[in-house]
Parts: C-alpha cells; structure tokens; sequence
C-alpha cells in the first residue's frame, strides 16, 4: 500500500508491506492518543496495522476467522476504545480492538450478500447492516444486539458530525439514493 501527502500529493516514504494474500479493505482511524492508522485486511482475513505517520508495523497480525473477507471498517467507541469489523463473504462479522487486537464480543451473522457501515452515536457505536435486497438493520457495536425497527433502503454508508447526528445513505432500486439524517439512532 502506498501513502501520499493529501496537500502535496507526494509520497510518505516507501509502501506499506507484509500482506501476503489479495488486500481487499483498507481503513483509517485515529487511536485515543492522537496516533493516525490505517488497517488493511486481506481476502483470508488477515489484518494488518501500521502508524500512518512513520508507516511502521502496530502491533501483531490479527486472524479473523473469515472465509473471503470483503469489508472493514473503523468506529470509535464512546468507551475509548476503537474497533476494526470486518464481514466476511457468508455474512460473518467479526470485531476487534484496534489498539490490542483482541476480539470484541462474539461472531455475529448477519447473513451472506450483506453490506457494513458504521457511525458512532449518542450512547455507542452502531454498525449498519443490509442484505442485498434490504432493509437495513442497526446492531450496537459491542454487544450485537439489533436497535429499533430497521430502516429502508440497503447499500448503507455512514457518516458522523460533530453535532451527534449521523447522515446515513441509502440506496432504494438500482439508482436512486437516499441521504437522510437521523438526529438520534436508536440505542
């Protein structure tokens, strides 16, 4: 993986390496202590973490357990911490902690052909989850339970604001998208 200063558009020393499979997601996120990192997962699940800074290896590979990993995403925690999910082909999403690498709670299964998005909300993080033909599920983050009714739409991307809300877009048939924000997910 190579990284580039977004101002300068020059590169930040050489690529980023050990993945020894098809990278398939990459995300960034900022730890509590101000350190910038970017996790990559390749498609056997293998997670891999560097200091977006200096590029240096975080920490030791995380395994997940798996099949044709697919997605992966990075949600801060009100509690502090911060985690890295990742689902994987079958519908299988594992968390964990992106500092430690420990597995946060147990495997959920959402189901196959399923798209993640994630946003943290008053009160905890919330992974959106939508089969292929809808609606889209919230799941706390943490514990895996299911909050509220579900939401319409399926394709979910999510984005945080400062003020506590979450814009949440959807899409509706084959070209239509819908951008709504929802002052107060359910927790």
């Amino acid at each position: 993986m190579y990284r580039w200063d977004a101002a300068t558009r020059e590169p930040l020393g050489p690529p980023l390496v050990g993945q020894t499979a098809c990278v398939k997601a990459v995300t960034a996120i900022t730890l509590p202590d101000g350190t910038a990192l970017i996790a990559s997962e390749d498609e056997a699940g293998r997670i891999l973490r560097w200091n977006a800074a200096s590029g240096q290896p975080y920490g030791n590979p995380i395994h997940g357990p798996g099949d044709y990993n697919m997605q992966l995403v990075s949600l801060a925690l009100n509690d502090g911490r911060v985690m890295l999910a990742s689902l994987d082909m079958n519908g299988t999403l594992s968390r964990w902690d992106a500092v430690t690498g420990e597995p946060i709670g147990p495997l959920m299964r959402p189901g196959p052909e399923t798209r993640l998005a994630c946003a943290t909300a008053a009160g905890g993080g919330v992974l959106f989850i939508a089969p292929h033909d809808g609606p889209i599920r919230l799941w706390d983050a943490v514990s895996g339970e299911i909050l509220g009714a579900p939401l319409p739409g399926t394709g979910p991307a999510a984005l945080n604001c400062f003020d506590g809300s979450v814009w949440l877009a959807t899409r509706a048939g084959d070209a239509e998208v819908t951008v709504r924000r929802l002052v107060d997910p359910p927790r």
